[in-house]
């Protein structure tokens, strides 16, 4: 089930900060929710990390190359 989502002509972290903001919002994502992504660039970054610890989620990152 897709519970957030964002469209853009780029891969900035404001993209996917966005998606997860929607997400938390409609879901209601309780508290140690876990975030899953691959290791691109926005899911590292600073802005992305801050925010999945100010809405009190936990984030995890696949290994290089596997998209699990």
């Amino acid at each position: 089930e897709v519970v957030g989502y964002a469209m853009a002509d780029h891969h900035r972290a404001s993209l996917v900060v966005d998606a997860l903001k929607m997400a938390h919002g409609r879901a209601e994502l309780r508290p140690g929710c876990v975030i899953h992504s691959d290791r691109g660039s926005e899911y590292t970054s600073a802005e992305f990390r801050h925010k999945i610890r100010e809405l009190n989620l936990r984030q995890s990152c696949g290994r290089t190359g596997s998209c699990f």
